[in-house]
């Protein structure tokens, strides 16, 4: 359970960090392509799934199954 929520909580997170991308590749003023751009259009929304991961993994302790 703790794994699907994981995988959950990433997947949702990529909305919000497209869209977090797009509001700050637009203050950027619109980049030609380069590294300015991948930066942005890449790394924003990777990081934005990376952390719902790590958020999802650390706040389903409850879920875990704990084998003693």
């Amino acid at each position: 359970m703790r794994m699907l929520r994981t995988l959950i909580l990433g997947a949702l997170m990529v909305l919000p960090g497209m869209l977090l991308a797009y509001l700050v590749w637009m203050m950027a003023g619109n980049p030609p392509s380069g590294p300015l751009e991948y930066i942005i259009c890449n790394g924003i929304p990777l990081g934005s799934v990376g952390l719902g991961l790590f958020f999802g993994w650390k706040t389903g302790e409850e879920y875990s199954i704990r084998l003693e």
